[in-house]
């Protein structure tokens, strides 16, 4: 018989043997729901196999840059090649290759040449020429080429010497085209400039192999044994059309000392009493669509603008990065040497010099026009090309001659080259870090990273040396303490503490996580190097140039007239405005910047109205005014009768909302609507649709992807996740390493996938009662309150620092990492989203995004022209156009996210990058909008706050969801007396 002590003992170890089952049951079970007696190191062996990151192309930590491989071989003693040229028929090419084995095309007559030219299209990978170079020595590759039209953007290839790349920046070498303005400005009805037309301009270019940052102001020297070689160029995108390559000696560019020597020799005398004036931004060619015209108001400019926009300068904040150039030509009506100065202003940079290469009919007269400095000032100034000597001279004949400026980065290649390893080093020693102290590491704990990470002390010295270096380099060019300068100096008393009280690191991550983000920035700041132009002046020696600065006087009057002006002036109307006459007018409301609504009318300007006879008011709103939950602009305007014909850019709520309001055209009542809308992902459409009807034209979409790092996930042997499962089992991989993934908190593929959906089939209450909702909700917070992965985080930021090599984000963050991450270049890559395995074993991928929307109102009383304009405007060929158009005006960042399939296609993608896409659209689907559906988000959010967050139940949150979201609908339905709403 048990005694009362036995008992006791006997009860407490049954309550001891239950709480370690269910602390068993908490820790184990909800990672993945697997047998208990499964191990995680079983569990999680697949993490190994899945797809493998290919990381062998542009690494910088692979491959030397061109600097380092030019300094080793000069140490060996490399020399120039002495008066040789070796020129290679591109018709004797050796072989070629691609997926499809197509064979380049021989075509004579391209662009007037007589000589039969390769014909190489994208669909052809490589192409490789045999070369006997006759001496061991350094020389130019030279290319003549001519820019076949293709996508409007730069055409990039690679060259690799006996199937190897001789260096770093090998692996992407630009080939420019040549653009210019089609026509000079003509003024719209407001008396403003309109911005001409971007066309190609193509001829026949030798251009010597250099790098496409300006970085180097000499071509490439590739050293070269005597003998037999191999030429190989690989496609990276863009068409082109090569006559011939040539190896070369490269130039020694004299001095002017020595240019002036040869001036006497040759008896040389001054020009007399001549002076040539020409505008700076009437150019011959430029490289590029984006270097365009642009206004400046100040008194002095030529032309004056007077109040008005004047398109009177060229380059400015554009032409600011290495290697773009303009090219002008202007006459001269004598032989002589004349002297040549140039109305510019250099006001950015903190007091930092801007660099141009500056040639004279092809070649760099003399080693002081190589890199070419404009200091910084505030001013309007103009300048002779000189030195503390005084102007240099120009032998010029008479005749017709080219300047060209090329923007170089100068002397910074040397600090960026080091800030852009130091960001490497930063980044790396981060990783190890995070691996021992997490990312969140205990205040109170002493870590001892200086033994427990090889080399810490001697890596954090590196890296305040490197900053060291930087600082030196750019003091020694500013003319004043520039703001890259302390801040540089800042950060390196950072790491310097780090060093000597290697205790304090685990306080201070977030400080080396911030590190990365300043030097990456102030990486982008320094290979910018902006400069803009009024006009020229060519002139004897003794003449003298105009006043650049205008005076107190001059700007206080042109300041009155821009005061009186804005009284009268329509700054929301974009371009000639109509107000009757012949033929319909229509008002046409856009949602975006002056520049997108500017090349909106020029495109309406020249195409639609002569094809239609329709003419086009633009206004321009601010996006924010298009949105809904607000008192917005389209909404008053509809209440006060005041609406436009069309309004543009609309987000995807608010159309439905105006449908309910019976304040828009149901756009099924036109004939061709059906045949319309197969531009456009099904998925894009369902947000428009209500109560039968289709109520606007998509003209933009998002979606997400999976975004990783390829550095990072090689070097732990990890792959790309195809499924979700997949994703989670890399997860433990990633947090042992201190690192982690991004999920953001985001309901539609989950609830898709798992085959649930929003609202009922009536769509009149929500769909979120059901057995597939409840799984897909319990996986989307399994993901933070299982796997623990944050809930709230900058992952652009999080990849660049390498704390989040993986994570999942939208076409925003796409042109984000494009843009404005220069140190991951190469290092990054795409995938589509991860997804669930159906029982026939297809990955459903399905997902949304964001998509915004053109609609027409019913108080137009020109509908049927209105809905022409749309189909217009959302046509293959002019959505197209419009987006080469706006990233030749604004750049790569502005790349346009059209809504039209096949027009998205045709734009400057990467290859592989648009694989990835259209494997995502295939899975493309957006909520649909119902009233009072603006609060299912919101009560979603607040479900998955009280699980995530408060520790809430799963099925009870949800559950919670339902009642508040129905409610909602019911209030809303009974509000505009809709009942119960038909099947979408």
């Amino acid at each position: 018989m048990l005694t009362t002590t036995d008992k006791k003992f006997r009860a407490s170890k049954w309550k001891a043997l239950l709480a370690f089952t269910v602390l068993f049951g908490l820790v184990v079970a909800p990672i993945g729901g697997a047998d208990a007696a499964e191990k995680l190191a079983d569990k999680y062996k697949d993490a190994l196999k899945l797809k493998p990151i290919e990381f062998s192309t542009y690494s910088e930590s692979q491959l030397p840059t061109y600097a380092a491989v030019l300094k080793k071989q000069e140490e060996k003693g490399g020399k120039n090649a002495d008066n040789v040229r070796v020129e290679i028929p591109a018709a004797g090419f050796a072989g070629s290759g691609s997926g499809q084995h197509a064979a380049p095309e021989l075509q004579a007559g391209i662009g007037g040449n007589s000589d039969p030219a390769v014909v190489w299209k994208e669909e052809l990978d490589w192409i490789e020429w045999p070369v006997d170079v006759p001496a061991d020595g350094f020389y130019n590759i030279e290319v003549t080429y001519y820019p076949i039209a293709g996508k409007r953007s730069s055409i990039d290839r690679s060259v690799k010497i006996d199937d190897e790349f001789p260096f770093n920046e090998a692996q992407r070498l630009t080939f420019p085209r040549m653009w210019a303005d089609q026509a000079e400005p003509v003024r719209n009805s407001q008396g403003d400039d309109i911005r001409p037309k971007q066309v190609e301009v193509p001829h026949w270019e030798a251009l010597r192999l250099t790098d496409n940052e300006g970085k180097y102001p000499e071509p490439f020297r590739f050293y070269l044994t005597k003998g037999s070689h191999k030429l190989r160029f690989d496609t990276i995108k863009e068409p082109i059309a090569i006559s011939k390559i040539a190896l070369v000696s490269p130039e020694t560019v004299p001095s002017y000392e020595q240019v002036k020597q040869q001036y006497e020799q040759q008896g040389y005398r001054p020009a007399e009493n001549q002076t040539i004036k020409f505008q700076a931004e009437k150019v011959a060619y430029k490289m590029e669509p984006t270097l365009r015209r642009e206004s400046n108001s100040d008194p002095l400019v030529e032309p004056a603008a007077h109040g008005n926009q004047r398109l009177n300068v060229i380059g400015d904040y554009r032409w600011r990065k290495g290697g773009q150039y303009l090219a002008w030509e202007f006459e001269v009506p004598a032989d002589g040497l004349y002297k040549i100065g140039l109305k510019n202003g250099q006001w950015w940079g903190d007091g930092l010099p801007t660099y141009r290469k500056i040639e004279l009919d092809g070649r760099v007269p003399f080693k002081e026009l190589e890199e070419y400095a404009f200091p910084y000032a505030k001013e309007w100034r103009v300048s002779g090309l000189g030195d503390d000597q005084g102007d240099f001279l120009f032998y010029l004949t008479q005749g017709k001659h080219t300047l060209r400026m090329t923007a170089q980065l100068g002397p910074y290649r040397d600090a960026i080259n080091s800030l852009s390893d130091t960001i490497l080093a930063i980044s790396e020693l981060n990783r190890k870090i995070i691996m021992v102290t997490g990312t969140k590491p205990d205040m109170n704990f002493r870590y001892e990273l200086d033994r427990r990470i090889p080399n810490l002390i001697e890596e954090l010295n590196k890296i305040t040396a490197s900053l060291s270096y930087q600082i030196a380099l750019l003091d020694g060019l500013s003319g004043k303490s520039a703001a890259v300068v302390q801040s540089l100096k800042s950060i390196r008393d950072q790491y310097e503490s780090m060093a000597s009280n290697p205790d304090n690191i685990p306080k201070r991550l977030d400080d080396i996580t911030n590190t990365q983000g300043q030097l990456g920035n102030w990486l982008l700041s320094l290979k910018e190097s902006p400069l803009v132009l009024d006009y020229f002046v060519v002139s004897s020696p003794d003449g003298k140039y105009p006043k650049a600065k205008s005076n107190f006087f001059q700007k206080t009057v042109s300041m009155t007239q821009n005061f009186f002006r804005s009284f009268s002036k329509d700054y929301d109307s974009v371009g000639d405005t109509f107000a009757g006459g012949e033929g319909p007018v229509i008002d046409v409301w856009i949602g975006n910047g002056r520049e997108w609504a500017e090349l909106t009318k020029d495109l309406i300007d020249e195409e639609f109205t002569p094809q239609t006879g329709i003419r086009v008011n633009i206004n321009t709103i601010p996006a924010g005014q298009l949105a809904s939950g607000t008192a917005n602009t389209l909404l008053l305007s509809a209440s006060s009768h005041r609406a436009p014909d069309v309004a543009t850019n609309l987000e995807a709520t608010m159309p439905v909302e105006f449908a309910i309001r019976d304040a828009i055209v149901n756009l099924k009542q036109f004939d061709d609507y059906d045949e319309t809308v197969k531009a456009f992902l099904p998925g894009s459409l369902i947000p428009f649709d209500y109560n039968g009807g289709a109520y606007a034209l998509p003209e933009t979409q998002d979606f997400n992807l999976i975004f990783y790092r390829k550095d990072i996930l090689s070097q732990l042997g990890l792959g790309i996740p195809d499924t979700w499962q997949d994703l989670y089992k890399i997860l433990p991989v990633l947090q042992r390493g201190g690192m982690n993934a991004w999920i953001p908190p985001m309901f539609d593929p989950f609830l898709y996938q798992h085959g649930g959906g929003y609202y009922n089939e009536g769509l009149n209450r929500s769909g979120l009662d059901t057995p597939e909702a409840y799984s897909a909700f319990k996986e989307w917070t399994d993901i933070y309150t299982n796997f623990r992965l944050p809930i709230e985080a900058n992952f652009f930021n999080r990849m660049r620092s390498g704390e989040m090599p993986i994570g999942i984000s939208n076409y925003a963050t796409y042109v984000q990492f494009a843009v404005a991450a220069p140190e991951l270049t190469g290092r990054w890559g795409i995938a589509p989203m991860p997804g669930t395995v159906r029982e026939d074993g297809t990955v459903d991928r399905t997902s949304g995004g964001a998509v915004y929307g053109s609609v027409i109102f019913k108080q137009s009383k020109h509908q049927k022209e209105a809905w022409e304009f749309l189909k217009w405007w959302m046509s293959k060929d002019v959505q197209l156009r419009f987006g080469q158009e706006l990233e030749s005006l604004i750049g790569v960042e502005a790349r346009w996210n059209t809504a039209n399939t096949e027009a998205f296609k045709e734009l400057p993608w990467p290859k592989e990058d648009l694989a990835t896409f259209e494997e995502q659209w295939k899975w493309y689907r957006e909520r649909p909008v119902i009233p009072g559906g603006y609060f299912t988000m919101r009560h979603i959010t607040n479900a998955w706050n009280r699980v995530v967050l408060s520790g809430t139940n799963p099925r009870e949150s949800i559950e919670q969801a339902v009642k508040d979201i129905n409610k909602e609908l019911l209030a809303k339905q009974e509000e505009f007396g809709i009942g119960t709403a038909p099947k979408q």
